[in-house]
């Protein structure tokens, strides 16, 4: 236990640090948008494509272990479309969001800097390979469903084609996986990873951790509870709880990968949900309330459930 406290410990005294700063109001938003912009277009490109330019595709990528994993999330995902449609009446576009909320990750601001924290550059093979589904599929589903939805509300019909449109943008816009699929690439053409360039990325991902960490911290200054309370409680527990569970489930009963690759898998479901759920519920003006609370809340709750997952990882796993 107190070996995971050195690893969970200082990640998130560096989110209280910048909740506490953000709390007195001495990152502006402008100055948090510059941050968050960095991190997530230059800071963790930069590791996931030397990550992924470094490996060895035909060894690290295994097809069982992303199966599973997202398959888990797909179960879970429509059961909590269920829940929605079942007990608040909730029609598509909510359903979406709502199912979003229990299974989106927030993979890269906190479960990046855990996992790198824990398990070192041994843990970025499966990171880097869940980190690249997640959008395409998660991210992606959501926003066609629920374009769908408001494309039938305006009177316009059944919107494949939107559906359709949503489905690119998602992937194309989106600079993870195209970072990914950049150092994909250049692994598979077999170039060199000449110096300028390893010194260059190994520096720009060396700010991940810090960045990612504090940035996340000043902006759940954003956040605050709201909504349904209740059915916000609900889904933060099919986050932190069942997905998880489900995760576990399926990876170590029908999939054989190195227990490293399992830890991570579970350790990165029970993550707190991605603040993209309440990023893309206000770009659509649906179960914006809502989302706000359940990022908070699950953010709060995953300092005990992910202290103890990794507590438990760290005391099974050799060598850590």
């Amino acid at each position: 236990m107190i070996a995971s406290l050195s690893i969970v410990l200082p990640v998130f005294a560096l989110i209280l640090c910048g909740y506490q700063i953000g709390r007195k109001g001495w990152v502006t938003d402008a100055a948090l948008k510059g941050l968050s912009f960095f991190v997530y277009y230059l800071a963790c490109p930069a590791l996931l494509f030397r990550t992924m330019a470094k490996g060895n595709l035909s060894e690290d990528i295994s097809l069982p272990f992303i199966v599973a994993f997202y398959s888990a999330a797909l179960i879970v995902f429509s059961f909590s479309a269920f829940l929605g449609r079942r007990f608040w009446g909730y029609q598509l576009k909510e359903m979406a969001l709502m199912s979003m909320g229990a299974t989106y990750s927030n993979m890269l601001l906190l479960g990046f800097p855990l996992i790198y924290s824990a398990f070192g550059d041994e843990g970025m093979v499966p990171l880097t390979i869940l980190i690249a589904f997640q959008a395409p599929i998660l991210m992606a589903l959501t926003s066609m469903l629920t374009e769908y939805d408001l494309s039938r509300d305006a009177g316009a019909g059944p919107g494949l084609r939107v559906m359709g449109k949503a489905l690119v943008r998602s992937v194309i816009r989106n600079p993870i996986i195209l970072s990914l699929v950049a150092g994909a690439l250049y692994q598979t053409a077999g170039f060199d990873f000449f110096l300028i360039l390893d010194r260059f990325t190994s520096t720009l991902g060396g700010a991940v951790v810090p960045c990612a960490l504090f940035s996340l911290g000043v902006s759940l200054n954003g956040f605050k509870l709201a909504g349904d309370l209740k059915q916000s409680f609900l889904i933060v527990v099919l986050k932190t709880l069942v997905y998880p569970g489900a995760v576990a489930l399926l990876i170590y009963g029908f999939v054989d990968v190195p227990p490293l690759w399992g830890a991570v898998a579970v350790i990165l479901a029970a993550q707190p949900t991605g603040v993209n759920v309440f990023i893309l519920a206000q770009q659509y003006g649906v179960f914006t309330a809502r989302a706000a609370s359940i990022v908070l809340a699950s953010t709060t709750l995953s300092v005990v459930t992910v202290t103890l997952l990794i507590a438990y990882y760290v005391s099974i796993l050799p060598g850590y």
